[in-house]
């Protein structure tokens, strides 16, 4: 899945980006239970660090007494709901169905740092 805002793949890592919202064509491409590439730009690979899994995908139709909620927003890497849209209309100005997805960063276990206790060396760490 593209995301190509810059902020947007380490916004996923770290846990503050857990929603997407696409146009309706993406409907049937992503599939709950899947997990899929990030990919920061259409040309690129999937980045190293992992991949996201979609826990949950819905319909949203263009109303404009009700922008998506603040949790959402939130979700999305935004701080209000005014901001998401704003940025949303810059890229799909002309929508009026789009499909949005939950989604949990899924860590790829090889590229991982942590840390392991030596009990030999009397609690000595070791950094891996």
């Amino acid at each position: 899945m593209i995301f190509a805002v810059n902020n947007h793949p380490q916004a996923i890592i770290d846990g503050l980006k857990t929603e997407t919202r696409r146009r309706i064509t993406s409907l049937d491409r992503y599939h709950e239970g899947q997990t899929y590439a990030i990919q920061p730009k259409r040309t690129a690979k999937g980045i190293k660090e992992g991949r996201i899994l979609i826990v949950k995908k819905w319909v949203e139709l263009k109303t404009k007494d009700c922008p998506i909620s603040i949790e959402s927003a939130y979700a999305e890497g935004c701080h209000t709901p005014e901001e998401y849209e704003k940025l949303y209309e810059k890229i799909n100005p002309k929508w009026t169905v789009r499909v949005a997805f939950k989604f949990e960063f899924i860590p790829d276990l090889a590229t991982l740092k942590y840390e392991v206790l030596d009990i030999s060396k009397q609690g000595e760490k070791t950094k891996c």
